[in-house]
């Protein structure tokens, strides 16, 4: 019976998680060719072809990749700054709990707070009409449904930086970060050296795998964006779900298009990165 266990438990895991994905992802890809659909004819390039020469895909695909790398870049540097500096204060359970906190809000709570608090006709753009620093709601800065995607970065961090102090802090413990470091002074490091070459490099050995993961979440986020993102380039979620639900039947097949070149970059993506890991792993 306890042989049989990791079998079941290996079937489940293809019926639960793979195997509703692939037949979704052949799904797509058979309207993305018009072999199914509803106005869809039969077997045809066109709808890629449209997709291809049109280059929104690949606009919305850099923006993407642009907002989910600075991102994940200021929620990791500041997770490792707060973590290093701040470790023994966050353990603390006032501040451990005001820094977890919003971990327990979901990410379109997080989207319609900032927009209330950044928008021209939110709380700060109210704030800076009644001391007079702005003379009407036009006057204030685009904080949100910008070029800069402002808005979705700071969203993008709220959600992220407090999950990687908590996982740095953890690494911390399991790892025993502290005693290494006293123990490199002891050989005579200084404490930059110590960051440098102790905490920091073994902090982002331990959270790589996860830092891909997020930066791949980031990727594909979809409430966000929408809430907080401009009108072109959208980021791709936000892309192919207006592609998918437009009034014209045509451009369904294009966003399918667009979801199986985005499923294709990250499956490829991760291959890449993990793939050859595991090889070397069972070597």
């Amino acid at each position: 019976m306890k042989n049989r266990i990791p079998h079941i438990g290996l079937v489940l895991f293809v019926l639960i998680g793979i195997l509703p994905f692939a037949l979704a992802f052949i799904y797509a890809l058979l309207y993305s060719f018009g072999v199914v659909g509803v106005v869809n004819t039969g077997f045809t390039f066109k709808f890629w072809l449209a997709v291809l020469q049109s280059g929104e895909f690949f606009k919305s695909l850099i923006y993407s990749a642009l907002i989910a790398f600075v991102s994940m870049a200021a929620s990791v540097g500041g997770a490792l700054w707060i973590t290093i500096q701040f470790r023994q204060n966050l353990e603390k359970k006032f501040l451990s709990f005001i820094a977890y906190l919003p971990l327990a809000i979901p990410g379109v709570v997080t989207g319609f707070f900032i927009f209330q608090l950044l928008s021209k006709s939110g709380f700060f753009a109210r704030i800076s009409y009644a001391f007079g620093w702005i003379r009407e709601a036009t006057d204030f800065p685009d904080l949100v449904n910008d070029t800069f995607a402002l808005g979705i970065n700071l969203a993008f961090i709220t959600m992220v930086l407090p999950f990687f102090v908590l996982l740095f802090l953890n690494v911390f413990k399991n790892e025993r970060l502290d005693e290494l470091s006293i123990l490199a002074q002891s050989l005579g490091a200084n404490p930059r050296q110590v960051v440098q070459r102790i905490q920091l490099p073994i902090l982002l050995k331990k959270a790589r795998i996860l830092i891909v993961l997020y930066f791949i979440f980031l990727l594909g986020s979809y409430e966000v964006p929408l809430i907080l993102g401009q009108e072109s380039p959208q980021m791709l979620s936000v892309l192919i779900i207006r592609e998918i639900k437009q009034y014209d039947l045509d451009k369904i097949s294009e966003g399918y298009v667009a979801a199986v070149l985005y499923t294709i970059i990250v499956s490829a993506t991760v291959l890449f990165l993990f793939l050859p890991k595991r090889k070397n792993a069972l070597i």
